[in-house]
């Protein structure tokens, strides 16, 4: 007999063991591949990552209180590992569950800023609570004397943090760049239903098996459409950095990272710049006519890349991207070829040119989206290493989204700001006739040397002026003549650069790139088809399980 007690006891704490380290591993690997649903509709923002690791430290925090209070009343290994069971199921159904969040999300109208916090609550709220319980729940079995408790409470806490710890690098190096999301969250919530089972019943047995069937069937392969394209999907994968997808819509192929378009391409003539910004580019060879050396900091499609190479027989081009992937699909499916010309090194852009001591007559900065701006790439210093980088008489263009007045101007004129401060020949553009309140495209174009660009352009020229590139003199009249006011943002540093409270505003307008694409709208859920089906006999699997639990409590 007590070798018996002995044998089942020792069977409890392994069992204890190996379902806190699944649930500590859970956690994390919940939190970060729930930015994925999050960022392509939020952007991947301070906003973003702030309510996701509030949410997920809420969650666990209230499930600890809980959790505890929970086992002083009745604890078995049964109702334990119940709670498992329940948090796998919460995160199968998540994938099902996300376009109904993030669009209620949008249609409140909360903005990149709240909108970010509301969805990380109800995406990850429930999840994080419950596996929150796990821990204290799981001391409680544990404890066999009062003098054990320190032991076993520190053993199993310590075992849930390396679970975790394991979950983060799982889900970074391994996870995400292999799997798609959807694959990732159903692998994850029926690893935590098969782990419950060490001492759950028939029931859920039997829940978890028809689960595992019904998600290996096709009827779920809808499910993964969170977003909705105006197009065919050529290529979707999820990188170290975002989202991507390769989208074709009539004659073109628009590249687009975490929801937003990013790059585009004529399928007929891959040489030809399809967005109205890229054209600025040239504005560089304009400023500076004996351009040899030309550096792309951010790459894209590589639209801007082909072009320069296409139109200057005598220009080098460097591009320097820091997603691998974003390459792999440039050279795949956007007619990136070998060029003796064409130099591309994977490596975060700043650091590229803080270890790579080659002048270019050239600079393109087009890192920026919408919704995100790599803030060591706006600040003094990095400016300065531009100042550092660039020939005598080379010349930076950058693309930035904003405005020029208003409350969307802010990131913008803050930028204007420190780039002043380096530069002493800054010229602005706008890239639309909407007037320099419109949220757009904007160019900004600086030098150490020469004269300003309003000297060089008036309203005599006409279309036999020479004109760089694909550029038109109609957009160099574009030019904004106006001083833009600074007085009032702040000079962005590498130790001051709040650039999500300077960018916020412009996520709140309304903005369309080229009026044919713009970001990727979260798809209403289907009303018909096998999605629904799925979905719902999930629902009604879950809801049994959830009357189960509360009818049959003294034995689950």
């Amino acid at each position: 007999m007590v070798l018996s007690s002995v044998s089942i006891l020792k069977r409890r704490n392994i069992g204890l063991r190996i379902q806190v380290f699944v649930s500590g591993f859970a956690v994390m690997v919940l939190e970060l591949v729930g930015s994925r649903f999050i960022a392509p509709v939020f952007g991947n923002s301070i906003f973003t990552w702030g309510s996701i690791i509030g949410v997920v430290m809420t969650g666990l925090a209230a499930g600890y209180h809980y959790g505890g209070k929970l086992a002083d009343r009745s604890p078995s290994p049964r109702k334990f590992s119940s709670l498992i069971f329940t948090a796998g199921m919460l995160v199968v159904l998540l994938p099902f569950l996300v376009p109904y969040i993030l669009g209620l999300s949008i249609t409140l109208g909360l903005g990149d800023q709240y909108g970010p916090l509301l969805s990380s609550a109800l995406i990850l709220g429930p999840q994080t609570f419950v596996l929150g319980m796990v821990s204290p729940y799981a001391v409680k079995i544990g404890v066999q004397t009062l003098t054990s408790l320190g032991n076993v409470a520190g053993n199993l806490y310590s075992l849930s943090t390396v679970g975790s710890i394991i979950g983060v690098f799982a889900a970074a190096f391994v996870l995400i760049p292999m799997w798609d999301v959807r694959s990732i969250i159903f692998a994850l919530g029926i690893s935590l239903m098969l782990t419950s089972l060490i001492w759950l019943a028939k029931l859920p047995i039997t829940i978890t098996a028809v689960v595992i069937i019904l998600l290996a069937t096709p009827l779920n392969i809808p499910a993964s459409q969170i977003f909705s394209y105006s197009g065919e999907v050529v290529y979707e994968k999820e990188t170290p950095y975002s989202h991507l997808s390769v989208i074709d819509s009539g004659d073109r192929r628009i590249l687009y990272l975490n929801g937003l378009p990013h790059s585009g391409m004529n399928l007929e003539d891959p040489n030809r710049l399809v967005f109205t910004y890229t054209r600025y580019f040239h504005i560089g060879l304009l400023a500076n006519p004996d351009t040899k050396n030309v550096l792309f900091v951010g790459g894209g499609g590589f639209s801007g890349p082909k072009n320069f190479l296409a139109t200057y027989p005598d220009v080098n081009v460097d591009v320097v991207e820091v997603d691998p992937d974003v390459i792999d699909a440039a050279k795949q499916y956007f007619e990136v070829k070998p060029d003796p010309r064409l130099t591309i090194s994977n490596m975060d852009g700043r650091l590229f040119l803080t270890l790579n001591n080659k002048p270019y007559d050239l600079i393109i900065l087009d890192a920026y989206a919408k919704t995100y701006v790599p803030f060591h790439l706006m600040t003094r210093e990095f400016m300065q290493l531009l100042h550092a980088r660039l020939t005598p008489q080379g010349a930076v263009v950058s693309n930035l989204i904003g405005s020029l007045t208003g409350d969307t101007s802010d990131l913008v004129r803050a930028e204007y700001k420190t780039i002043a401060s380096v530069f002493p020949i800054v010229d602005l553009f706008t890239t639309s006739d909407l007037g320099p309140g419109a949220v757009q495209n904007l160019i900004l174009v600086f030098r150490k040397n020469g004269q300003p660009l309003a000297e060089s352009i008036n309203d005599s020229m006409t279309t036999d002026d020479a004109v760089s590139g694909s550029l038109t003199i109609d957009d160099i009249r574009r030019l904004y003549p106006h001083p833009t006011p600074v007085e009032d943002v702040p000079l962005l540093t590498d130790n001051y650069a709040p650039v999500e409270n300077l960018l916020n505003p412009v996520t709140g307008h309304p903005y369309e790139l080229e009026q044919q694409v713009g970001r990727l709208a979260v798809s209403p859920p289907p009303t018909a088809g096998s999605y629904t089906l799925t979905f719902a006999i999930l629902l009604l699997i879950s809801t049994t399980w959830f009357m189960y639990l509360s009818i049959n409590n003294r034995k689950v």
